[in-house]
């Protein structure tokens, strides 16, 4: 009766450590394919960043972020770029009213993408319409978290956090 209990308890345990294995695999696989989409769209330069937090910096260096109650985005397709973003100096409410925020719908006119060290991809792309030059920093994780930085000319930097949409 002791043996069988033992013997029991051992392919008990076989299992769970088996199971434990298999479910690490299975993560590991998820990852792995969700990196191979985010390079895919990245290298097809057709892509778009649900953006849901701007982080505007203020006079006094304090950083303030702010969860946006809409769907922004910025999109990339091929050799232009969409940007339906607030900008920096206009509350939310304002910009849901009509107030122009930072929407572009121009042609790229640089592209640089660069593999970093922490295996993140660095873009930088430049845009350029009457009202101002424009510069996009975005680093985009494996998994699709985003960092997105925009330098205009004329005004203030501005942040945002977001994550690539993968269809």
């Amino acid at each position: 009766m002791k043996r069988n209990l033992i013997s029991m308890a051992c392919v008990l345990l076989t299992l769970i450590v088996l199971m434990g294995c298999a479910t690490s695999k299975e993560k590991t696989a998820r990852k792995t394919e969700q990196a191979d989409r985010v390079e895919a769209a990245l290298a097809e330069r057709h892509y778009k960043i649900a953006v849901n937090m701007m982080i505007d910096p203020s006079e006094t260096e304090e950083k303030v972020n702010q969860l946006l109650p809409q769907p922004y985005r910025l999109e990339v397709r091929n050799d232009s770029l969409i940007s339906f973003l607030p900008r920096n100096g206009y509350n939310m409410i304002m910009n849901i009213l009509g107030q122009r925020g930072l929407i572009l719908f121009e042609p790229i006119g640089s592209y640089q993408e660069v593999l970093t060290k922490k295996g993140r991809r660095h873009i930088e792309i430049g845009v350029e319409n009457e009202e101002d030059s424009y510069t996009f920093l975005i680093d985009v994780a494996a998994n699709g978290n985003s960092y997105i930085s925009v330098y205009p000319r004329k005004r203030e930097r501005i942040s945002y956090y977001g994550n690539l949409i993968l269809d």
